[in-house]
């Protein structure tokens, strides 16, 4: 089995569908993220030729890693006037790092919503949904 494949009783993990889970974002936007962190700070319109992809889908993406915290922006000055903007991934050890810590603190939510479940709630909601 592949190192970056992980089968669970519910699904099979792809880390790519992990880093979308967590973040909430999108697999297409991870794609952006390793490209960036690959690639180094870049501009929208590099990434977008580096991948083959809309301008603006990149930005979208670009959007909501920054939203999620997996990439930063820099707005460089340009000599004669005007400015563009630079974006620049977080570590990849850094992403890790809070990968473990939300999935630690599902796990533990996860264990305390089973520890306080009664079982008259659980058969009672069972026979309800088989009417």
């Amino acid at each position: 089995m592949s190192k970056l494949l992980l089968k669970t009783p519910c699904t099979t993990w792809t880390f790519d569908s992990l880093m979308a889970c967590v973040f909430g974002i999108k697999v297409s936007d991870v794609k952006v993220y390793f490209d960036i962190l690959k690639n180094g700070p870049s501009k929208i319109n590099d990434i977008a030729e580096r991948i083959n992809r809309d301008r603006s889908t990149v930005q979208r993406s670009v959007q909501n890693l920054m939203n999620a915290g997996l990439v930063k922006r820099r707005q460089v000055n340009i000599k004669d006037g005007g400015y563009y903007f630079i974006y620049e991934a977080i570590p990849f050890e850094e992403t890790k790092k809070i990968i473990k810590k939300t999935m630690e603190e599902w796990c533990n939510s996860m264990k305390k919503w089973v520890d306080e479940l009664e079982f008259e709630d659980v058969i009672k909601e069972y026979l309800e949904n088989i009417k």
